[in-house]
């Protein structure tokens, strides 16, 4: 979780608020680590992995309806200006 929380620039409470939401919705899976039973797991579970793929769907078709409106040339440039901006400041 606290992997998580980092890697979502959360603060650790919200992520973990965040998780139930998620596992209590079934998208999500928890166990806790073999290693460190302190430690908790999470993992996508199938509804999760459907959800995950049918946004990656509509994402895909979203960026080619984006792409047909600016053009590649503006597009590319638009990508260019997310990345800078969604860049880790680190």
């Amino acid at each position: 979780m606290s992997e998580l929380a980092s890697r979502s620039q959360l603060p650790p409470s919200s992520a973990t608020r965040h998780a139930d939401y998620l596992a209590a919705r079934g998208l999500i899976y928890r166990v806790a680590a073999e290693e460190d039973r302190r430690r908790i797991l999470i993992g996508l579970s199938n509804l999760g992995a459907d959800l995950v793929a049918a946004v990656r769907i509509e994402e895909t078709r979203a960026e080619q309806g984006l792409q047909s409106r600016l053009g590649a040339r503006r597009f590319a440039e638009l990508m260019r200006l997310l990345d800078l901006v969604a860049a880790d400041p680190e």
